[in-house]
């Protein structure tokens, strides 16, 4: 009798620890929503990535510490990069390592839960294309063109500074 009373009582505390319900998992996600608005309208965020893409070759998980800040109108720049290089200075350069002024940039609603960022870079060894992809969720897809460099794609998660 003792093992049924027990075998009861940890289903009401299984039960008692549910899931969220509808109205909560919708108010979570209203909220995450308005701190990704509000970190994009102060263009004060930060990309951990987790995943790269190189234009050639397979896709790799990536360890934790690589992520691209933006800061008012600068660029916190720390990515890996895989690919070919056309005309890079001696030892490789730079690469994706490197903080620089954000020379343009333009912000589109693609749908209404997905924003599309351009930012245009400068400094002494490229220019730079950063074309990120937001969704409400914080899920983030970003994109590097380079002139001097192939192509790169990464995958990683927003995350407001506050």
């Amino acid at each position: 009798m003792r093992k049924y009373l027990l075998l009861l009582a940890c289903a009401v505390l299984l039960g008692a620890c549910s899931t969220l319900t509808r109205e909560e998992k919708v108010a979570r996600a209203a909220l995450q929503a308005q701190k990704v608005q509000a970190a994009l309208d102060a263009m004060k965020f930060c990309v951990e990535i987790d995943y790269m893409y190189p234009m050639r070759g397979a896709g790799r998980r990536v360890d934790y510490g690589f992520d691209l800040r933006v800061q008012g109108d600068s660029v916190y720049s720390y990515l890996p990069y895989f690919g070919r290089a056309y005309n890079i200075p001696y030892g490789g350069g730079k690469g994706l390592n490197f903080s620089a002024p954000i020379t343009d940039k333009r912000i589109t609603m693609l749908k209404p839960d997905l924003r599309r960022i351009e930012l245009y870079v400068v400094n002494e060894e490229d220019t730079y294309l950063y074309t990120l992809d937001v969704y409400d969720t914080g899920s983030t897809s970003l994109t590097v063109q380079m002139r001097e460099r192939d192509r790169i794609s990464y995958s990683g998660t927003l995350v407001t500074e506050e």
